[in-house]
């Protein structure tokens, strides 16, 4: 506590009387600090009373904001993982209950009334999931994606539509990556399944492919290479270029010990050679801390390879911005025609006449109408159609053209399986008898034995190639045109064409030229042939556990004891999936309350720092303040005194 000494010195009144009241008003601000520390219990209210310890407290504030921020969000959070937590247990519950009846329904000795308990108890069980899939949190779908405030799940007829989306919300609950608060419907129920993964496109290169784009997405880095033709070397400098048509136009202008330098650009490959054909030194490396010239893999250190230097393995990514033409390595396929999306009874044409690029395709399908949606999986060069109508079987075929098959997702090909037949149940085949027999209009029979048939092409060929199918007459076959399934051409005659599975052999059924139930089909008078028009032989299924469900409703309808148990497998399956994103919502649950009270235990550590820093010691406060006190009133005593004195006082 300072205090001003009172001069004892002669001095004038006025400077006496000065030096008092700035003793007094010293007293009172001191006083008025005690006075603040006391009514407040802070020793630091202001940066100025103690810089060093108000620095240190605003960090440690920003650090309790921060963590008490983070403890909301997790409070936030455990209601959206409880009641994620209740709607993944009901959808448990009714797969649970769904298998039951399976089991049930599988017997073959029910009656019809028993069959329509079953198919009743399964129609609640499918309410159970669409309920659950609806479940909503503070106006969030807790299921079908956290942009989406409408139901996710819509009945259309006897059919479901799924119209969420598959957004995830995230949330800060501490350090680290943002933790998730919701699962989604593909997670749960399998909504949104992917019914088809297309085949690589395999784009080829051409001047507008950008350089990051190159080698399947990994990229070139644009740098400065060294080219010499045997004597000094010349310094290129390539960091501008952004297409490989940049390069390229820069290497062409170069002269190379009066040489000029050649570059082509092929489906898959970069060359350099001399313009003049000839052979000769053409060393190609990278300057230091570059590696251009080893990324398009035209490095030739010393010249040690004669002209050309050909780099290869440079095919690009597929984007949405590479040309229709670049596909299938620059083959210009044309895919005007569009193609035809089947989904249960109704039929889409998808319009590709003006496509131009991939982006192009994907807009054109998603704006079908078809309840699909097709996406560009970029890293594999692949496109993928997911499913949003559960209840229904999806085809994707022809119309007319090649262009399903030039986009790689033509659903019913040559090379599909004969394993992967009827929902991956196979073929039924005699046992060294023929499977399959077909009756030419002329009368002309070809018995045909699948046993070494492996896939659909190989049934074609053994119809193509019979002995008895090699004149004029002979019975066409191939994939349709429109659409999926086999075809069956022949001249007209004075019967019909006729195909009929022999024995226990279902393979007609399976080959989609049959109809189901049926053990021949006869053909019909197209212009001038006789056509047998087969159906789709591998129609794909929506998937998930609600168009599990409708179908095993229907199948228990039916009697469909294989169909049955099939769907037994595919509910397993279901409930596994269910199960783990119950589990992972547990594991999350878990985490938050982990990652909660660590970050209570650090706020509680913070503050109490805080305390040391800016907190006042009552005790002290209060002993200093009574000193002040007195301090202050003898200062006024003091004033009082000498405020009465006369030059008498000093006689």
């Amino acid at each position: 506590m300072s205090l001003m000494p009172v001069s004892t010195t002669r001095t004038n009144s006025a400077l006496s009387t000065q030096r008092l009241l700035q003793q007094l008003n010293a007293d009172q601000l001191a006083l008025q600090r005690q006075y603040d520390q006391l009514s407040t219990g802070r020793r630091v209210l202001r940066l100025s009373d103690d810089p060093a310890a108000a620095n240190r407290a605003v960090a440690l504030n920003r650090g309790i904001d921060r963590g008490e921020q983070l403890v909301r969000n997790a409070n936030s959070v455990t209601g959206s993982y409880d009641s994620a937590d209740s709607a993944l247990g009901k959808i448990s519950t009714a797969l649970i209950q769904a298998r039951g009846a399976a089991v049930e329904g599988a017997q073959t000795v029910l009656s019809d009334d028993e069959r329509v308990a079953i198919s009743t108890t399964i129609s609640e069980t499918i309410q159970n999931l669409f309920a659950a899939g609806n479940s909503m949190f503070r106006d969030q779908q807790l299921l079908g994606g956290i942009l989406d405030s409408g139901n996710a799940l819509v009945y259309d007829g006897n059919e479901v539509v799924y119209t969420g989306r598959n957004a995830i919300g995230r949330t800060e609950i501490g350090a680290g990556t943002p933790a998730a608060i919701n699962v989604t419907a593909s997670e749960s129920l399998g909504a949104f399944s992917m019914i088809l993964e297309g085949d690589p496109l395999n784009a080829a290169l051409d001047r507008e492919t950008r350089l990051g784009d190159m080698k399947e997405g990994r990229g070139v880095s644009a740098g400065i290479i060294r080219i010499s033709g045997g004597g000094e070397y010349t310094t290129v400098d390539l960091r501008t270029a952004g297409t490989i048509g940049d390069v390229a136009d820069v290497l062409s202008s170069l002269e190379i010990d009066g040489r000029k330098l050649n570059v082509r650009i092929g489906d898959d490959t970069f060359e350099v050679a001399y313009a003049d054909g000839l052979a000769g030194t053409l060393a190609i490396e990278d300057a230091s801390g570059g590696s251009m010239a080893k990324d398009l893999s035209i490095e030739n250190k010393g010249g040690a390879e004669a002209p050309p230097i050909i780099g290869d393995k440079l095919m690009p990514r597929v984007t949405t911005n590479t040309k229709i033409a670049s596909l299938n390595f620059g083959a210009d396929e044309d895919i005007s025609d569009g193609l035809i999306i089947r989904q249960g009874n109704q039929s889409f044409n998808v319009d590709l006449s003006e496509a131009e690029t991939m982006g192009d395709v994907l807009i054109a399908i998603n704006r079908s109408g078809a309840d699909v949606h097709a996406s560009l999986n970029e890293t594999e060069g692949r496109i993928e159609l997911h499913s949003l109508r559960s209840g229904v079987d999806y085809s994707i075929g022809e119309n007319g053209g090649n262009a399903a098959t030039v986009l790689g997702i033509r659903s019913a090909t040559g090379q599909t399986l004969i394993e992967e037949l009827g929902h991956d149940r196979g073929v039924i085949l005699n046992n060294d008898t023929p499977d399959l027999s077909i009756t030419r209009p002329d009368g002309r029979v070809l018995e045909l034995d699948l046993e070494s048939a492996k896939t659909v092409d190989d049934v074609i060929e053994l119809i193509q190639n019979h002995p008895q199918n090699q004149d004029s007459a002979r019975v066409l076959v191939g994939l349709n045109e429109f659409g999926n399934g086999i075809e069956l051409n022949a001249p007209p005659g004075t019967e019909p064409m006729v195909i009929r599975q022999l024995g226990t052999s279902n393979a007609g059924n399976r080959l989609g030229l049959i109809p189901e139930g049926q053990n021949e089909a006869s053909g019909e008078s197209v212009g001038s042939v006789n056509q047998i028009a087969g159906t789709d032989y591998m129609p794909l299924e929506a998937g998930g556990a609600i168009d599990t469900l409708l179908r095993l409703e229907k199948a228990v309808l039916d009697g469909d004891v294989g169909e049955i148990d099939r769907l037994q497998q595919r509910i397993d399956d279901d409930l596994d999936r269910a199960t783990y994103a119950r589990a992972k919502v547990g594991i999350w649950s878990r985490n938050m309350l982990d990652m909660k009270e660590t970050t209570e235990t650090q706020i509680v550590q913070m503050k109490e720092q805080l305390s040391n820093e800016v907190d006042a010691d009552l005790a002290t406060v209060i002993s200093e303040m009574q000193q002040r006190q007195v301090a202050m009133e003898a200062s006024m005593q003091l004033i009082a005194k000498t405020s009465q004195m006369t030059i008498l006082n000093y006689l």
